[in-house]
């Protein structure tokens, strides 16, 4: 059942787009993220208040509330369970270090190849491992929620918000193609979080949620004008419902 409901929250986290149009003038396609790091982080900031990052906040937040009875449970499951070989890479994948290096790795490809389009998205993913860092640290921080293991700092899974920052942006850049399997892989990184019983289940639904904003706000304006959008809310009852909307202007 847990494992329903957090399949379902996450996949409320995801926004269905086409894949971006990047622009031939390299201007666009190179926002200096080193140099201009203050600068683009003021245009972010400008760019959080969407109707889309609203919808991945609130459906971040509905599937937290949803999930937090089953936190205990899969903690005391997943610290029965005997070592896992698997999640290791999970977590080497999901950490800070590795994340970024996959962003600055591309950046550095696309300049060094004269590619607009790898320079642009090495970019955006730098940018959006930067917002999603001040945003992940900051809750760690001001939150300070003691992990399952007895350690601080649980809430949210850096991993997995780290992780769902570069699939959001490698969906808006590259369409469903790449971003399912991109989104796949942080799943499973969000999974081995939860495996090894680093953080609730709650932490890497918050995570993801964080991952995605952080993506979707770098990104901002990538998208064409027509898409699905699958946004939360509740019956008449109380009880909650997915509303799957097309705007196909």
């Amino acid at each position: 059942m847990f494992a329903a409901s957090w399949v379902l929250a996450l996949t409320l986290t995801v926004q269905t787009g086409t894949a971006a149009t990047v622009p031939p003038n390299s201007e666009w396609s190179d926002d200096q993220p080193f140099s201009h790091i203050l600068q683009n982080l003021g245009t972010d900031f400008g760019h959080l208040a969407t109707p889309v990052n609203g919808e991945v906040v609130a459906a971040g937040v509905l599937g937290a509330i949803a999930t937090h009875r089953y936190d205990a449970p899969l903690s005391t499951w997943a610290a029965a369970q005997p070592p896992s070989s698997y999640t290791k890479f999970g977590n080497f994948a999901g950490n800070a270090i590795t994340q970024g290096s996959i962003a600055i790795g591309t950046y550095a490809i696309g300049k060094l190849a004269h590619e607009d389009e790898a320079t642009h998205i090495g970019s955006d993913l730098i940018r959006a491992q930067f917002l999603n860092g001040l945003f992940t640290e900051g809750l760690k921080y001001g939150v300070n929620r003691t992990r399952p293991t007895g350690s601080n700092h649980s809430f949210p899974s850096g991993h997995s918000s780290a992780s769902f920052a570069t699939a959001a942006v490698l969906q808006a850049h590259l369409g469903w193609g790449v971003g399912s399997a991109a989104y796949a892989a942080a799943g499973f990184i969000g999974w081995c979080r939860l495996r090894d019983d680093q953080h609730w289940l709650t932490d890497v639904i918050i995570g993801s949620a964080i991952g995605v904003v952080s993506g979707h706000t770098v990104t901002f304006g990538h998208h064409k004008p027509g898409y699905f959008r699958i946004v939360p809310g509740r019956t008449p009852n109380g009880g909650p419902e997915i509303v799957v909307v097309w705007n196909g202007k």
